[in-house]
Formats: C-alpha cells, sequence, structure tokens
C-alpha cells in the first residue's frame, strides 16, 4: 500500500470514529460569528480555510474548517521565501550570500546544467520555452522586477532572487531549509480531537526541486496550523508553540527556533513593508480602528501535480486590544494577491467592526 492509500484511509478512518463518537467539532470561539462571512466568501470564490491564533501563547482563537487547516498539507508558495531569507542570513557565509548584493530579475530564472529537470520535474513544473527552446521558471512579474536585494526581493516576492541564491548549493541550502523549519514535523498541537498529518521524510527529491523549495514549490506541503506556528515564532521572535484550545490547557514550547534575534528582527522590519509597499500593499483596512497591521506575506501555490492550478495564501500579524494574533488564509483555487488577500480584509473587517464605522463617519 502507497503512502497515499494509507494516508486517505488512516484519515477517513479517524473521521468516521469521530462521527461514532459524536465529537470533532471544533469548540465555539469568540469569533465564530466569522463563519458566515467566510461562507458567504466562499460562494463567491472557492473552499476557504483560517486561522487565527494569539501569538504569546499558540491559543487558536478561531479555526474554520479545521478538516483543512489541521489535517491538509498544501503547497505555501512565497509564503516560504520568508524562511529562505533566515536561512540565507544564518549560513550566509557557508553558502557565499550577501544580503546586500542584489540580482537582476527580468522575469525569468533559467535552470544550470546541474539543476537540469529530470522526468519528475517535468510532471511538476510549469516549465515554458524561450525563443530558443530553453526552459525556465517563470517570477512573480512576467517582466521581471529589476535589481534586487534581500530586503526588496522579499517585500515584492522576487522568485529569480530566491532562485538564483539557493542555486548556488542545492543541497546545503534545502536541508538546512528543511531541517531548521521542522518542514516535515507536525506542529504538535493540542486541538482535540483532530489529526495533524504524520511527519515525513521530504529530502530525496531533484536539484531543481530543492532550488525550488526556496519559492515554496516543487511539492513543498505545510498546513495552515504549521503556517500560522512557524509565523508567530517569527513576530514573537520566541520559541514555537504546540497549537492549542479550550480553556485549561497552558502554552507548550514544541520546540527552540534556531534563528537569532538579530536576523529575526532584521525579517520582522522587512514583513512590515509587505502591507505598505509591497504585496499586500493595498489592503483595505482603516488606520482608524482598533488594529494595527505589524506585517504580513502573501503566497501562490502550485498544486502538486496539478501545475497550471494554484492555491491562494495569505498570512499576517496584528495587534488589538494589546494581543498580538497571526491570521492564516488559505483559498483553493485562488491567488494570494486576489482570492486570499481579500478574505484576508474581509475577515479584518469583521474583527474589528471600530474600524469600518470609524471608516464610514471619516467620509473614507
Amino acid at each position: 500500500m502507497n503512502s497515499k492509500v494509507y494516508y486517505k484511509i488512516r484519515i477517513l478512518c479517524a473521521v468516521l470514529f469521530l462521527c461514532a463518537v459524536g465529537i470533532g467539532a471544533a469548540p465555539k470561539f469568540s469569533y465564530s460569528y466569522l463563519d458566515e462571512t467566510v461562507k458567504e466568501f466562499e460562494s463567491k470564490n472557492s473552499t476557504s480555510s483560517v486561522v487565527l491564533m494569539e501569538i504569546e501563547s499558540g491559543k487558536v482563537e478561531y479555526i474554520y474548517r479545521p478538516e483543512i487547516a489541521v489535517s491538509k498539507k498544501l503547497p505555501p508558495g512565497s509564503l516560504v521565501k520568508t524562511f529562505s531569507a533566515l536561512t540565507l542570513l544564518k549560513y550566509k557565509d557557508n553558502l557565499g550570500f550577501s544580503p546586500e548584493k542584489k540580482v537582476l530579475c527580468k522575469g525569468r530564472f533559467y535552470p544550470k546544467e546541474n539543476l537540469a529537470p529530470i522526468k519528475s520535474d517535468l510532471n511538476t513544473f510549469h516549465l515554458p520555452q524561450d525563443e530558443n527552446g530553453k526552459e525556465y521558471l517563470r517570477c512573480s512579474l512576467a517582466k521581471g522586477h529589476g535589481e534586487m536585494d534581500l530586503r526588496s526581493a522579499l517585500v515584492q516576492s522576487c522568485n529569480v532572487y530566491f532562485l538564483t541564491n539557493a542555486s548556488s548549493d542545492p543541497d546545503l541550502f534545502y536541508s538546512k531549509l528543511y531541517e531548521d523549519w521542522s518542514l516535515g514535523k507536525s506542529t504538535r498541537s493540542r486541538l482535540d480531537s483532530y489529526i495533524e498529518p504524520s511527519d515525513t521524510n521530504f529530502t530525496s527529491i531533484s536539484p531543481l526541486r530543492k532550488v525550488a523549495a526556496s519559492i515554496g514549490e516543487g511539492g513543498l506541503l505545510l498546513s495552515p496550523l504549521k503556517i500560522s506556528q512557524l509565523y508567530a515564532s517569527i513576530w514573537k521572535e520566541g520559541p514555537r508553540l504546540s497549537p492549542y484550545w479550550g480553556p485549561d490547557r497552558k502554552p507548550i514550547r514544541s520546540e527552540d527556533n534556531p534563528y537569532t534575534g538579530k536576523d529575526l528582527r532584521w525579517i520582522v522590519s522587512a514583513l512590515s513593508e509587505v502591507p505598505r509597499s509591497g504585496t499586500l500593499k493595498d489592503l483595505n483596512i482603516s488606520e482608524n480602528g482598533n488594529v494595527e497591521i505589524l506585517g504580513a506575506k502573501t503566497g501562490t501555490g502550485t498544486k502538486f501535480m496539478h501545475k497550471y492550478e494554484t492555491h491562494g495564501w495569505t498570512v499576517l500579524s496584528f495587534r488589538k486590544d494589546q494581543k498580538l494574533y497571526v491570521l492564516t488564509v488559505f483559498v483553493d483555487n485562488g491567488s494570494g494577491g486576489n482570492q486570499a488577500k481579500s478574505l484576508a480584509s474581509i475577515l479584518l473587517d469583521k474583527i474589528d467592526p471600530k474600524s469600518k464605522n470609524s471608516a464610514i463617519k471619516s467620509g473614507k
């Protein structure tokens, strides 16, 4: 029995068991009123999932479709660029990397001979050919971003920049990315009674897929809950916490954060620019409300083995009532810059109704 069939049977058995004993629903959250908002969005778009987590504790304050958020792994796309940026900074001496050195992006990344696509790559990637028949990977802007350093590449989400730097040593880059971010491990959550996917070992892949992992492609799969945990540890600048819900639980450290305060602060500063001048710059949030956006990242992930279909992601941090939160939005059949961003904006308006009222009163 192959692993995919085994996993599907395992999930099916778990669902049947939960139905039989009458449990399996997420608890009633103070934000459960958001359900109707997401359902309305889904009626005009596609299936979605949402996680709202308190950063300091790891407590899940709201979740929509936990069967997706907790129990499914999905291609995260450009959300991984944040992890790649920290990996490049930490191992810059080994990788010969400098955050100030610029890469010229013309919209295309041409794999070198050591990254020549193999048969499985052709089934995984959309590799168009130029006028000379040479295959390449597209950037997020067809005409390119021009010259990019690390900060601008992260804020503007430049594929060519990260692919170029990861290709300097694919094996070293991928091994550090995979290990430091525990990409094959679950969050060790305490979200009774949902089951997280089993830990995996995803190291035996082609050189091209190792490089493409830098932009969240090539078969890299993460759950919305995992994304929430990892990003919370970045904005918290602390350990990764076991997600939980319910009043009787307390924060538990899942694992240490292997990144230094200096590099984390640099990344947090860069992410703070995304809602102002980056890929989320037109997020429609009033400045008069109680929600303060601290930083964000968008992602459009290619569905594994469906190279012409995409998922949309937005993850952002905000402060409300002196508490810090991470909001992760996933939209099937969408993009991070459109559908996921739109749902995130709608949810933030609902989370802070004063924001909407203030905008109306001020005539904005």
